[in-house]
């Protein structure tokens, strides 16, 4: 009788349920600090690796290379185009472009930084800033620091607004397209970049600063671009220039058919 009793204790022993992790503040404390230390670390790295890009980035050819431009964005594009942080990057890019074309003033693009960062991983990020670095000048004026020395930094924040690794500092980073591309480049670089209903699921990144000239800045100078002047955008422009072929085709079978 002994062994089955001793038998059935051990069975019970061993269907215990297994113990629970404690709960106690201090653990819950001690894993969001862990989780907090790992974020931070993730976010340094992704900030160094952008103060790298940054800084092996090429500048842009002075004076500007059209052809080199159209190459790079070309090349980005066959790269990276169905990555999941393209859109909004270049539906923004798309963006500065057309807001520049017509103009007589400097355009300017500014973005977050985390859109460089928290896109599409490293290689993506390189790329993204050597295309910007090509096609674009970099605008640090127009770059705000995350830090301003003329505040008072609550020392509880410490930690959320400390310097960043790399000598990157700043909330956001600018680019304007050079002064002497011209609106026929514009157009055809508009040509390479996919259109508006092909990325209808993201939205531009960034904002447009609609006059970002300095005085040193000479006034830029427009072209017409074919089928309509300046005020012709080249979503408009193609349609003319499709228009114009059906017209040329129409005529062309229509004085054919007549001297049968």
């Amino acid at each position: 009788r002994e062994a089955p009793r001793h038998a059935m204790a051990t069975h019970g022993e061993s269907e215990t349920d297994p113990p629970v992790p404690s709960t106690s503040p201090t653990t819950v404390e001690s894993v969001n600090s862990r989780r907090l230390e790992f974020h931070a670390s993730l976010a340094d790295g992704q900030w160094f690796a952008l103060s790298k890009a940054l800084d092996a980035a090429p500048g842009p050819c002075t004076p500007c290379d059209p052809i080199v431009i159209r190459a790079e964005v070309k090349r980005f594009l066959k790269l990276h185009l169905t990555k999941p942080g393209s859109g909004p990057f270049l539906l923004g890019f798309r963006a500065l472009i057309e807001a520049q074309s017509g103009r007589q003033v400097a355009v300017a693009w500014r973005i977050d930084p985390a859109l460089l960062t928290q896109s599409g991983g490293e290689g993506w990020m390189r790329d993204a800033v050597t295309m910007l670095s090509t096609a674009c000048v970099r605008r640090r004026d127009l770059e705000t620091m995350l830090i301003n020395d003329q505040d008072n930094v609550n020392s509880n924040d410490s930690n959320h607004e400390k310097e960043t690794p790399g000598g990157v500092q700043n909330k956001y980073l600018a680019w304007q397209l050079p002064m002497d591309l011209g609106d026929l480049d514009l157009y055809k670089l508009l040509m390479k970049l996919p259109d508006r209903k092909t990325l209808i699921r993201a939205s531009p990144s960034g904002e447009i600063v609609a006059n970002a000239s300095l005085p040193e800045h000479p006034t830029r100078v427009t072209e017409t671009i074919g089928f309509g002047g300046n005020d012709c955008t080249p979503s408009l422009g193609k349609r003319r220039h499709v228009c114009c072929m059906i017209f040329v085709v129409a005529t062309v079978c229509v004085v054919a058919m007549m001297t049968r």
